[in-house]
């Protein structure tokens, strides 16, 4: 098979064409698109020069594609395989994860392996290279890319799926794991929280951080504090209204015996007090014991509150520790 006008064009985007000789890093001359076998100081061409220097460049290419794959190629997984190799060499072709995927007959792991060739060593440290990288991608593409221009689903109802990522976590396996394993920090195995546990921890750590802030306007409280808080507000208005009765009917028991005629001018008679008098004791007793339930009430519903804030406060401490 012979290399197409696609490939042909895929080789000189990114070789470059230079018209005169150039000393490349790797201590070769080079000229037109890539050549190096006849390049030599001081030689220079034309662009139809270069153009029948890399048609004779990748003859060999294509003699060494069709001796080592096995696997049946269309034009375009042909004319990908062909920049591969120009770009890095019959040696490294050989033993690539490329050709050994073709021939195994997995032409999307021998894709992926494109993505392998990348890197380059510059001042003899190995680096991947942005030029490397998009060359790769493109090569991958095309080689990718039906002949016919079909599609293999030509609709929408098929969605790479969520496990594509590698760090993907389904929502019960993050139910199911704690929130922090504060036993593995405490034993120094591991200091840094994951990505998984940072992204559960900071729903959880808003609460308890605004709660803790100054500003009680941007507090976010549990189910168990509102409840709390509820009953905390219903014991006081019970509380407050008790008292309130003790306090009129002193008021009463004041006026009668200060002021005896407004009170018998406004249904207050003798008898009535004597009644009252009589009965006073039980009404103390009453409202006295009904007053101390209800603080009693109070400061059992105000301690369940400050507790949730100490766990609250405990939990998040231990985890900006963890962190």
């Amino acid at each position: 098979m012979k290399t197409g006008t696609t490939g042909l064009n895929l080789i000189k985007g990114y070789e470059g064409l230079r018209m005169s000789a150039h000393y490349a890093p790797n201590e070769e001359w080079t000229v037109g698109y890539g050549h190096t076998s006849s390049a030599r100081h001081g030689m220079s061409v034309t662009e139809g020069d270069a153009e029948r220097l890399l048609r004779q460049d990748v003859q060999p290419i294509e003699k060494l594609i069709s001796d080592t794959v096995r696997a049946p190629l269309n034009q375009n997984e042909h004319d990908a395989i062909v920049s591969l190799i120009f770009n890095i060499g019959e040696e490294n072709w050989k033993r690539s994860t490329v050709l050994r995927k073709l021939n195994e007959g997995d032409k999307l792991a021998a894709a992926r392996a494109f993505e392998m060739w990348t890197k380059a060593r510059v001042n003899g440290e190995l680096v991947s290279l942005d030029g490397l990288v998009r060359r790769r991608a493109a090569e991958k593409s095309l080689f990718l890319m039906p002949t016919d221009a079909s599609l293999v689903v030509p609709t929408s109802d098929v969605r790479p799926a969520s496990e594509c990522e590698f760090d993907f976590k389904s929502d019960r396996e993050l139910k199911a794991s704690p929130l922090v394993d504060f036993e593995r920090k405490s034993n120094g195995k591991e200091l840094t929280l994951t990505g998984e546990e940072r992204a559960a921890r900071s729903r959880a750590l808003f609460a308890a951080t605004q709660a803790l802030s100054v500003d009680p306007t941007k507090m976010i409280i549990t189910k168990a504090e509102e409840h709390a808080d509820m009953g905390v507000t219903i014991g006081a208005l019970f509380a407050g209204l008790l008292a309130l009765a003790m306090t009129a009917l002193g008021g009463v028991l004041l006026i009668g015996q200060e002021f005896p005629e407004f009170a018998e001018s406004v249904g207050l008679s003798y008898d009535r007090f004597v009644e009252i008098f009589e009965n006073l004791p039980m009404w103390l007793a009453a409202v006295g014991a009904a007053i101390c339930y209800f603080i009693l009430y109070i400061l059992v519903k105000r301690v369940s509150r400050h507790d949730l804030k100490r766990q609250r406060a405990q939990e998040f401490a231990r985890l900006r520790a963890a962190e």
